[in-house]
């Protein structure tokens, strides 16, 4: 849902990042006609059965109308689907609806007073659901997003950009910078990619190690320390090459870091500046070793993501090819999981489903927010 691409809402008075950009799921077609199927289909049998019973064909002829009104009805959701739009972008919420008269309906995000979720029998059946939006001194429903997929998250979203609106009105801004911390095959990247639709910008130390690595200086090192079995056909750094060599060797793992994690550093807080500046929800710091490398100094709270592990074991089988052994072995050169959790400031369960997951990341990064503001209110 997030996106990169800027826009000029017509409230806004310079371009601004669109957080989400959708329109509703084609189920939405169906939920809005369900009861006009299910009685043209009735229709249509009485029609036929009569028909028969009687012996006259005209009522067979007249049973192929229902059907006729379905398509018609039909014809029109789909014209009326393919023409509503949802936006939500850092300051603004609009629809847009019509299909020959256009309408377009954007509410500042800091006159919103209430958001709500309906969810009738038909969209919770098709995994759907409406929004409503309410603002200041209308008493009544200004806008609706219907047939939203995965609708909790999506409003989870909106309320994340109502309250950072409200607190950048009251001056209370704050932008916490979060570390994610949990054992091998935890879901981290999930939960940061549940972070970033709130608004977060996310600092992945894996992503940052692989694009330093194929930088010529950085190459031209490697090579110097460890000659061309770390450089594959291709002219690139090979990563499982130098893995091995570095999971063999303490001593060649610390000569690694001593190189790589001073670029890591200056990226991450190059990110975190702009994010300041920016003034977004927060900034994600999802990296393998957070408190071995003492990258939790830099942070105002630390997360520890708690997955059972035979639900850890079945990732990494699936997506790595290790046993349990292999599991235990790689847990062994980091440190233990009981203490990543006594050494974090909250801890969230990453089991369920992903609506439950996102629920938890928006209740964990409101209370982070409230804290760090009391912290500042405080000091």
């Amino acid at each position: 849902m997030p996106r990169s691409r800027l826009i000029m809402p017509e409230q806004a008075h310079q371009p601004e990042r669109v957080l989400i950009e959708d329109r509703p799921h084609i189920a939405f077609v169906f939920t809005q006609m369900w009861r006009l199927i299910l009685m043209a289909l009735v229709l249509w049998g009485v029609l036929r059965w009569f028909g028969m019973l009687t012996g006259h064909g005209v009522y067979v002829q007249l049973s192929w109308l229902p059907i006729g009104l379905i398509a018609v009805r039909f014809m029109l959701g789909w014209l009326d689907w393919l023409n509503r739009r949802h936006m939500l972008t850092e300051s603004i919420i609009m629809v847009e609806t019509g299909i020959i008269r256009k309408v377009r309906v954007e509410i500042p995000l800091r006159r919103v007073q209430h958001t709500i979720l309906v969810r009738p029998f038909g969209e919770r059946l098709m995994g759907i659901g409406s929004i409503g939006v309410t603002s200041a001194g209308t008493g009544g429903v200004d806008l609706v997003w219907r047939g939203v997929e995965h609708p909790q998250r999506v409003l989870d979203t909106i309320r994340a950009q109502v309250q950072r609106m409200s607190t950048l009105g009251s001056g209370k801004q704050v932008t916490p910078v979060i570390g994610i911390v949990g054992g091998i095959g935890s879901g981290k990247s999930t939960v940061a990619r549940a972070f970033e639709e709130l608004g977060c910008l996310v600092s992945d130390s894996d992503a940052s190690v692989r694009q330093i690595m194929q930088e010529p200086g950085v190459q031209k090192t490697l090579r110097s320390w460890w000659g061309d079995r770390v450089i594959d056909s291709k002219g690139q750094v090979d990563r499982s090459a130098i893995a091995q060599i570095v999971f063999e060797s303490e001593i060649e793992r610390r000569k690694l870091e001593g190189l790589i994690h001073p670029l890591v550093h200056q990226r991450r807080h190059e990110l975190i500046d702009r994010a300041r500046k920016e003034g977004v929800q927060g900034v994600i710091v999802d990296a393998p070793l957070l408190f071995e490398a003492g990258v939790d100094s830099e942070c105002d709270a630390v997360v520890f993501v708690d997955t059972p592990r035979e639900t850890r074991l079945a990732r990494v089988k699936s997506a790595r090819g290790w046993d349990d052994r292999e599991l235990d072995r790689r847990e062994k050169t980091q440190l233990g999981l009981e203490e990543k959790r006594k050494r974090s400031d909250y801890v969230l369960s990453n089991t369920g489903l992903p609506e439950e997951l996102h629920g938890r990341v928006a209740r964990v990064l409101g209370a982070i927010q409230k804290d760090l503001r009391d912290r500042q209110t405080s000091g």
